[in-house]
């Protein structure tokens, strides 16, 4: 049986009067048909048992100031999975998405004062932790044992779903 995990993702912050066609055409391209292509190539090698995990974002659900390209790529996403696993269940793959939160990463250390922009009065690696119950982000191994889970036999019965790996984000 074989198992695809996506982690595709680029990010985008910017005032909707900013965001460009070409700024559009590259986050979807990447987030959200990279993901829907991967999909359509590995599922014709795919048989009863195969697993998909996709990669969301925490972002798909809150709202992120000037965040609105990205969140609605990755939202997309979690549309996709959700209509997929409809159409994949009758060959008996099951497909899902992680929604992760701030997680410790070269892209996470480039954009992280975006997430803040309006809490000037702390450091913005400290407002991004703030706004999560477990007070830290994630670290890159916590999200991939959230994959693993997703493509063992434990979660047999589990397609169709983002789950949120976010530390118990509030904000």
């Amino acid at each position: 049986s074989y198992v695809l995990v996506s982690n595709a993702g680029v990010e985008h912050f910017g005032a909707l009067e900013e965001i460009t066609a070409e700024d559009f055409d590259r986050v979807y391209a990447v987030n959200v048909r990279g993901q829907l292509l991967v999909t359509k190539h590995a599922v014709q090698h795919m048989g009863p048992g195969a697993r998909i995990v996709l990669m969301s974002s925490v972002s798909a659900h809150k709202s992120v100031y000037r965040h609105a390209l990205y969140a609605s790529s990755k939202a997309a996403v979690e549309s996709l999975v959700r209509q997929l696993a409809l159409e994949l269940g009758d060959r008996g793959i099951a497909i899902n998405a992680i929604a992760p939160g701030g997680t410790e990463t070269d892209m996470a250390a480039e954009v992280t004062p975006n997430y803040a922009p309006h809490r000037y009065e702390l450091a913005p690696e400290d407002a991004l932790r703030g706004m999560c119950a477990l007070g830290r982000m994630a670290r890159p191994e916590e999200i991939a044992a959230a994959a693993v889970w997703l493509c063992s036999a434990e979660a047999s019965y589990v397609t169709g779903i983002a789950m949120s790996v976010d530390g118990g984000r509030r904000a």
